[in-house]
């Protein structure tokens, strides 16, 4: 009696096999760009819910916040500009903790600065992230916040990476939005109030506040960005302390600009070039790879023209290029591969360029 066996042959399950595989690998690239194309249109939103609190700050003060609040160390400043706007986020609570009285890192703001802001994350980067200062705490011998919390997005400062307390030193041209100020001092000089001395307007636009860059992306915390070495700009920089390479970030409480002995931070700001004029613009890259560190050389032209300063470049997870907030309030997506002279007059808001080409969608 013949009996037969139910069941697939050997060539029959290497065909399902390899059926299945070609499923999966049709699959996975649509899941991933699904996923994707949900986490950009979430940084969307989290760039216009920033423009809208920047408006509603500009509406209630007349002015925009400054990049930084800096007093007697430029490296250290005050505030920076995201703690201006916190309680039109939504951070009532992280802005009640947070006294303008004292500097973000002295003890009075350690609990508002640890805290980690959801709308400062990317989802494509993180949902998460602070900096721990351990590090920094032992090198300076300084008190500082244990932690502060992280953000994904850096003011823009325009086409030139000039780091002095003196903002207006920095031409017209080549300025952006966010830059330095120092503070008005209470009576008696004993605390530090939240107004700044030089302050932007929206009316001071004269580029289009349609075409002009408020905030962009600054992917932090991850090993796709480490900052180069500032004697060999094509490799990563070797933080001597810990002997490993060192992953961009910044927080949003803080300026995050060091000296040129201690290169291995980005910073709260963002640049689209380092000097930012025709006859030499040094041109910063979106997605630099590895990044530049922000460093201030005590130049005292205020405008960079030793060529010592610098600052970090914008960044994003997203595919070949980044999401950028307008003066406007409007978000638009940018190709990493614009013309460096297109991408120079978006940064900067008195320029008055003609800005060429379609630049963004």
């Amino acid at each position: 009696m013949n009996v037969r066996r139910s069941g697939l042959t050997l060539i029959e399950v290497l065909v399902v096999i390899g059926v299945i595989a070609l499923l999966l690998a049709m699959l996975v690239p649509a899941v991933q760009k699904v996923r994707e194309s949900a986490s950009r249109t979430q940084c969307t939103n989290n760039l216009k819910q920033i423009g809208l609190a920047l408006h509603n700050f500009h509406d209630s003060n007349k002015y925009l916040p400054p990049g930084t609040l800096v007093h007697d160390s430029i490296v250290n400043a005050l505030h920076s500009g995201f703690t201006y706007i916190l309680p039109y986020l939504e951070q009532g609570l992280t802005h009640a903790l947070y006294d303008f009285g004292f500097a973000w890192y002295e003890p009075a703001n350690f609990a508002a600065v640890a805290r980690e802001v959801p709308i400062f994350f990317c989802p494509s980067n993180r949902r998460r992230g602070s900096i721990d200062l351990a590090r920094e705490i032992e090198q300076w011998s300084s008190p500082m916040p244990p932690t502060v919390g992280a953000t994904d997005y850096i003011l823009c400062k325009g086409a030139n990476a000039g780091i002095y307390y003196d903002p207006t030193l920095v031409p017209l041209q080549v300025r952006g939005l966010f830059g330095m100020s120092q503070p008005r001092t209470t009576k008696g000089g004993t605390a530090w109030e939240r107004t700044p001395v030089f302050r932007i307007r929206l009316k001071d636009v004269a580029g289009g506040a349609s075409s002009t860059f408020a905030v962009g992306e600054g992917a932090g915390g991850n090993r796709h960005f480490l900052l180069a070495d500032t004697e060999d700009t094509s490799r990563a920089v070797i933080e001597p302390f810990t002997n490993n390479v060192v992953m961009m970030d910044q927080a949003w409480s803080v300026g995050c600009i060091t000296d040129r002995y201690h290169p291995w931070y980005a910073s709260i700001y963002g640049v689209t070039a380092q000097f930012g004029f025709s006859y030499g613009p040094r041109d910063e890259p979106m997605n630099r790879r590895p990044g530049t560190p922000s460093i201030s050389s005590s130049d005292f032209s205020g405008y960079n023209v030793s060529g010592k300063d610098s600052i970090s470049g914008f960044r994003s997870m997203h595919p070949n290029g980044c999401s950028f907030l307008y003066a406007d309030g409007t978000v638009h997506w940018v190709w990493q591969g614009i013309n460096p002279v297109t991408y120079r007059a978006l940064s900067t808001y008195a320029g008055e360029e003609t800005i060429p080409g379609n630049w963004a969608n």
